[in-house]
């Protein structure tokens, strides 16, 4: 065998044994990467949730404009916990509805949308996200994920993603994905 050929013999080992690693790695661990089942966006998916709630994790993050928002601070309310980023599509994409769903829910006192932006300084920074949220002019309240604590925290491996928090800090849902203003609205409903 030629030393080219020897070449291309080892490069193919070592890529057929990254992707057997690959492949291990994702049947064994992300097949549910978080403690609590992630569902599809849907208005009734609360209904058919038979799983044991947990306690969601509590947060201590500054908004946008500087100041210090803890999650367990909203007990008494239903939270949505939205994770995004502004480079994000079904991110953008369901912004809208979010901030719409927050305007109607800040005249009431039952529940309250809270965005978590998963700021890492490099593909997102603060700069980014305030630019989006004003260039878009949305009056939804953003929180800055900068040290990443929150996305660990919710075991975050897509985004957007959000939790429902129902009145006594447990978590009532996951969705994995894009949700809409009336989907979530009917978990809020339901929770109310």
């Amino acid at each position: 065998m030629s030393k080219y050929g020897k070449i291309v013999f080892w490069i193919w080992v070592i890529l057929v044994l990254l992707f057997a690693g690959y492949r291990f790695y994702n049947l064994k661990y992300a097949e549910n990467p978080t403690p609590w089942p992630a569902r599809t966006s849907g208005a009734d998916s609360i209904l058919n949730n038979s799983a044991p709630l947990q306690a969601a994790p509590d947060l201590v993050l500054q908004d946008t404009k500087g100041q210090t928002v803890k999650l367990s601070d909203y007990r008494g309310k239903v939270v949505i916990l939205n994770f995004w980023a502004s480079w994000c599509p079904p991110c953008k994409a369901e912004m809208p509805d979010l901030d719409k769903l927050g305007q109607e829910l800040a005249a009431g006192q039952d529940a309250v949308v809270l965005a978590v932006d998963l700021t890492d300084g490099v593909r997102e920074t603060a700069d980014k996200a305030k630019k989006y949220i004003n260039d878009n002019q949305f009056s939804l309240r953003v929180l800055l994920d900068s040290e990443g604590q929150a996305a660990a925290a919710y075991k975050i491996t897509s985004i957007p993603s959000t939790f429902i928090i129902d009145k006594q800090g447990m978590i009532s849902d996951h969705i994995v994905g894009s949700t809409t203003k009336d989907a979530l609205m009917a978990y809020i409903n339901k929770l109310k």
